[in-house]
């Protein structure tokens, strides 16, 4: 049983985190998502460095940190009423501003997420 199962960001019918998986990442790549979402899912807050990172400068706000040869993947969420909810996912290349941007789209979606009805 899951302790703590994940939830998705999700703007209408629009899931930024499961169109990102879907598009932007092979089948190995998405397993490799999906091993440590399962991590995280049975662990919970006590999983920790590799596999998840507190980011800094921002509240509340972690990623999930899997790889896959040399792509490093990052999924940014949040807790929200003690479950997980994704909210933006990319792939990190040493792109400076552009990967801010991810972070600050990720923040601003934690910041609805109390105006949201449901989380699936």
């Amino acid at each position: 049983m899951k302790k703590y199962p994940i939830a998705h960001y999700h703007e209408g019918k629009y899931y930024p985190v499961v169109d990102f998986l879907t598009n932007e990442l092979t089948p190995e790549q998405r397993g490799k998502v999906k091993t440590y979402g399962e991590l995280l899912e049975e662990r919970g807050p006590m999983l920790t460095r590799p596999q998840v990172e507190k980011l800094k400068g921002y509240s509340d706000l972690w990623e999930l940190r899997p790889h896959f040869w040399n792509t490093e993947i990052r999924i940014i969420f949040t807790w929200y009423k003690s479950q997980p909810v994704f909210l933006e996912g990319f792939i990190e290349k040493s792109e400076g501003k552009k990967t801010q941007r991810h972070y600050d789209r990720a923040n601003e979606r934690k910041n609805k997420l109390p105006k949201q009805e449901a989380l699936k």
